[in-house]
């Protein structure tokens, strides 16, 4: 799963050397081994070079072939984009550049290196981070990337373009197994600045993950586009607010338009209306268009409403979950927007439910906001219909080095959540009840701080303290990085959260976790502490939506979590968890197989609160294939 978040200049340790290949970056644990040649996708080495690999001679000082054109690039770049009103702090870079050029002229050597030092620290950043060469990089080398949670240590080394993935905790370095990246980066530093300048305006910081699992060549993105006019409501998505309310969100480009939603039970026919606010956001060169949230009700249990928002536009129509049991839920995870989403979100339409659970990685923005809105249009026909609950995932931090600090900008101003409501100060996770309190969803944040002393366990164990399980027999939670896995992608990803928190959900009873970020389908037995046990929730890793980066392929056979796995497969597709009653509810996954839905898997569950014998063994749960 690609990944990006911030990591500051001041944990980054670089080398600087020439060799007779090229520019060495490095850190000094370890170098990577020489190539002859670059890796093609089939796994042949290849004399031929991409066309902007770096040609320093070995004859020349490492100056003359690439510091000095960088620095007066840098310079032109620094002074363009000044025009745009930047922050102050740029002028120093700028000023660093003429000092760097006039110290070449007085032969001052020993400031120059101090000076370059500082420069290349701060242009190795605008490079690596430039949208354009981790775009390249993702096709070419075909790796995914691993989140920068937790690294101990980035290394970034290029020897003729040869690449080393981040060292962490969890695993040791391995040399990248695809087409050579580092080809493309100096390359582009040195000769495409072009490249560099066209991508700054969606820029991020990747270190790139060269594991051993294999996927597909990226899927080309389905993008959406908008022909209405500024005033037409697009976007639309609702979600649960409360008992009985619902919040309708959408997006006009016009900033001036009205927060108003007009609604009723009969097609063009609206009884009532609401008021709300609107939002907006700026990441680097983009500006958002008005974000609106009205919050609508109260509403009567399973009717269906019509309503128009902004008093222009479309009509569109809604249906409310149902205040008792049976109810049906979809989960999907790492969903994007390309053919194999749009398979999915055909499968899903094609069957009846009630609510939608998306533990994390949406749109798969990575910082290039427009594909929020392009995602925004996609899911519409879906999201506008039925309540969609999401959580966050790595996808959505998209903070940026230097210039977007903040992590979850577009998830917070898009897709608001009633953490308010449910006694949490953050929209990163949140609770709500469904089948007129039957069921309590828990929506964790992987990606906020769950430590012991942190506001999200604090929150969660009012939260589960509140839970009465007498009314409410289901407990349900939601989360992104696993806590059992036995893919070869994002081994250990989960565990710090795991062992922060496993402990408050065993001991509530809940009944199933889901996850997303592992891009399979796992469903794991009842368990606690790496151990089966009947007391403890059910696992369902679900991230197999349909994002661009593909599936993860590979499970690892003799992993440790390994005969607690039940049920495992590398293909896409989503869930339905059908709460039947007080005391049972059946789980089915139905794969995106041969342009129609196929059920692969489906186990019964017996309620925690209720069951005497929660946990059935393998004979007493139906694992039929239909």
């Amino acid at each position: 799963m690609l990944a990006s978040t911030y990591l500051s200049p001041s944990s980054i340790r670089l080398q600087l050397t020439t060799t007779t290949h090229g520019l060495l970056l490095s850190g000094n644990r370890r170098r990577p081994r020489h190539m002859s040649g670059t890796r093609t996708h089939d796994g042949k080495i290849s004399k031929k070079q991409h066309g902007i690999s770096p040609s320093i001679s070995p004859n020349r000082s490492i100056c003359d072939d690439f510091l000095i054109p960088i620095i007066w690039q840098w310079r032109a770049i620094m002074c363009q984009v000044s025009c745009f009103g930047l922050k102050p702090g740029w002028a120093m870079t700028t000023a660093a550049a003429a000092a760097v050029a006039r110290s070449f002229d007085h032969g001052d050597t020993r400031k120059t290196q101090i000076i370059i030092v500082f420069l290349l620290r701060t242009l190795l950043l605008m490079c690596i981070i430039a949208r354009r060469v981790v775009a390249l990089i993702r096709i070419v080398c075909r790796a995914p990337a691993r989140s920068l949670f937790g690294v101990s240590r980035v290394v970034f080394s290029v020897v003729n373009g040869r690449c080393l993935w981040c060292l962490d905790q969890a695993a040791l370095g391995r040399s990248c197994t695809g087409t050579l990246c580092g080809d493309l980066l100096v390359g582009a530093m040195a000769n495409s600045w072009r490249l560099l300048v066209q991508g700054l305006t969606s820029v991020t910081f990747l270190c790139v993950h060269a594991d051993e699992y294999v996927r597909p060549p990226p899927s080309p993105l389905l993008l959406v586009a908008h022909d209405k006019p500024a005033l037409h409501p697009q976007q639309v998505h609702i979600s649960i607010v409360g008992a009985n309310n619902m919040r309708i969100s959408w997006v006009t480009d016009d900033r001036s338009a009205p927060s108003v939603v007009e609604y009723g039970t009969s097609q063009g026919k609206y009884t009532a209306s609401a008021t709300g606010d609107h939002t907006t956001y700026r990441y680097f060169f983009y500006k958002s268009g008005a974000i609106h949230h009205v919050t609508v009700g109260p509403l009567e249990p399973s009717t269906t409403y019509y309503y128009r928002c902004g008093q222009a536009g479309d009509e569109f129509s809604l249906r409310t979950p149902p205040a008792t049991m049976p109810i049906e839920l979809v989960v999907i995870g790492d969903l994007g927007q390309t053919g194999w989403t749009a398979s999915t979100l055909k499968h899903i339409g094609g069957g009846d439910y009630d609510m939608l659970l998306l533990p994390g990685d949406l749109s798969y923005a990575d910082t290039q906001q427009p594909l929020w809105d392009t995602f925004g249009r996609l899911v519409q026909p879906l999201a506008s219909a039925r309540p969609w609950m999401v959580t966050e995932g790595n996808h959505e931090i998209e903070t940026l080095p230097v210039v977007e600090f903040a992590p979850f900008v577009a998830y917070n101003a898009r897709w608001r959540m009633p953490h308010e409501e449910s006694g949490s100060r953050s929209n990163l996770y949140y609770s709500f009840d469904a089948g007129g309190g039957a069921v309590h969803v828990v929506m964790l944040g992987s990606y906020a701080e769950f430590e012991e002393g942190s506001e999200q366990r604090a929150w969660l164990e009012r939260d589960l303290a509140g839970v009465d399980r007498r009314r409410t027999p289901w407990l349900v939670a939601l989360l992104h990085a696993p806590w059992y896995n036995t893919n070869q992608a994002h081994q250990g990803e989960g565990e710090r959260m795991r062992r922060a928190m496993e402990s408050l959900l065993y001991e509530a009873r809940v009944d199933v976790v889901f996850a997303g970020h592992v891009h399979a389908y796992e469903r794991f037995t009842r368990i606690y502490d790496n151990k089966a046990d009947c007391r403890g929730p059910m696992y369902i890793t679900i991230g197999d939506g349909g994002n661009r980066e593909g599936l993860a392929l590979k499970f690892i056979k003799d992993h440790k979590s390994a005969p607690l796995s039940e049920f495992r497969e590398a293909s896409f597709g989503h869930g339905r968890l059908r709460i039947v009653n007080e005391t049972a509810a059946i789980w089915t996954w139905h794969r995106n197989d041969d342009q129609y839905a196929t059920v692969r898997d489906e186990v019964w569950l017996h309620s925690l609160a209720a069951a005497r014998n929660p946990s059935a063994t393998a004979a007493d749960r139906p694992t039929d294939e239909l």
